[in-house]
């Protein structure tokens, strides 16, 4: 298949993500000028030489845009060997491509498709999705539904690809396809409004109106995962499962200039606190976390065991993990973070993704009067228990750490509270009675 091999060699490493997956539904999501749809041509293209007699559809919500966009950018790239007549791509294998728009959806019905591309998908429907997936039975092709799509916030795709995970999503910007684009586009897409760069250069899908951090961005504050240093100080912090029945703990470390990074995540539902204890210790591995800190309603005794009162973190104790109460004051701890993001000193790893997601959902919801009467913002109290343990976190007042080149001395065993004691010198807290 030389257009096959062709092709391949000109994707960038998205495109060659999108056009090779074998999963039954497939998203691209990218900016401006990324190259999505001619990821989605190629893969239409490469449908129709790989299996004869196919039957593929390319649908667009508007007629006009599929004909002054869509058909066009066809022409520019297969149209020397694959021209439209019609609406309708004839290859020599038997195969055809079919060009729709939206209102062309329903006069479908009995068509047995090998393959369907949605083209500029959020301007759709999810029925039109689920629509389309029912057309997909002829032998002929993968029976893969494909979408490529703008960022749109959290629409009906990113619930199905983000939360469902129905199937492979993957996601690009304008930087990847640079060495494709014209030496100022990228120039000219960072005049625009710094909300519009997040959603349309860099690729955001942030929901901009009541956030509580706004300031916080994947461009700015999300990296890549990396090996950290073992002289790094390490701590967790948790919204524990007092009421909700939820446990969400994140991992911190911070660096020699007090950059603080969240590494890894847990979120589990309606487990025993045994098996959130085991798992939270087998996450950590051989970390050696000094503090595990957690919301102070963790330490309310409110719990009877053999005529016994206890709370959870008697429960976390007796299975290897012992907790230090968090400070709670959500309106101090929403600014503290707030200024971490601000000054660039909280950090979080791309593998943590129910948080970043949530950082995005966490919003302000409508004045509420306090006891005495007047009217104050609160956040949200829906599913924010992975953000609370980030305000545990930060306010835990993290130190920066420091790499002690004096001679390492090897610690035994028995010996973890010298090695406790030692760390807690380190930071300054010489008042520990010891």
């Amino acid at each position: 298949m030389p257009q096959l091999l062709e092709r391949q060699r000109e994707l960038n490493y998205p495109q060659d993500k999108f056009v090779f997956c074998k999963n039954e539904f497939v998203c691209i999501k990218g900016t401006f000028g990324c190259g999505k749809s001619l990821a989605g041509l190629i893969t239409a293209n490469i449908e129709c030489e790989t299996y004869p007699g196919n039957l593929y559809i390319v649908i667009r919500k508007e007629y006009i845009d599929l004909k002054n966009s869509t058909m066009r950018d066809w022409e520019t790239e297969f149209g020397d060997k694959y021209p439209i007549i019609g609406n309708e791509v004839r290859y020599p294998n038997g195969s055809v491509l079919l060009f729709l728009h939206g209102e062309d959806i329903n006069s479908i019905k009995n068509i047995n498709a090998g393959g369907c591309l949605m083209i500029q998908a959020e301007e759709m429907t999810e029925d039109d999705f689920w629509f389309l997936k029912g057309r997909l039975r002829r032998k002929e092709g993968t029976r893969q539904l494909r979408l490529e799509c703008n960022y749109d916030g959290h629409n009906w795709i990113y619930k199905l690809f983000n939360d469902r995970k129905i199937g492979a999503l993957i996601t690009t910007n304008t930087f990847d396809n640079e060495k494709n684009l014209p030496p100022d586009y990228i120039p000219g897409l960072m005049k625009l409004p710094q909300k519009l760069q997040e959603r349309y250069l860099y690729g955001s899908d942030a929901e901009m109106e009541g956030v509580i951090w706004p300031m916080f961005t994947e461009r700015d504050h999300v990296v890549q995962p990396f090996d950290i240093p073992k002289h790094w100080h390490r701590f967790t912090a948790s919204d524990t499962p007092v009421a909700s029945g939820v446990q969400a703990t994140l991992w911190f470390a911070v660096d020699e200039e007090g950059v603080c990074y969240v590494y890894n995540e847990y979120y589990a539902k309606d487990k025993l606190i045994s098996e959130h204890c085991k798992d939270l210790l087998l996450i950590s591995g051989d970390d050696f976390i000094p503090e595990w800190y957690a919301d102070t309603s963790a330490f309310n005794k409110t719990r009877e065991k053999e005529g016994q009162l206890y709370s959870i973190a008697d429960e976390f104790r007796d299975f290897g993990i012992t907790l230090l109460k968090s400070e709670k004051d959500v309106y101090a701890g929403i600014n503290r973070v707030g200024e971490y993001w601000q000054g660039g000193k909280l950090k979080v790893f791309k593998n943590c993704g129910k948080l970043i997601e949530n950082i995005f959902q966490y919003r302000w919801a409508d004045l509420k009067p306090t006891s005495k009467g007047e009217q104050k913002l609160v956040p949200y109290r829906v599913d924010t228990h992975i953000v609370e343990a980030l305000r545990y976190g930060i306010m835990s007042r993290p130190y920066v750490s420091v790499l002690d080149t004096t001679p390492k001395t090897e610690y035994h065993s028995t010996d973890w509270w010298d090695k406790y004691r030692d760390s807690v010198y380190k930071r300054g807290n010489i008042g520990l009675n010891v």
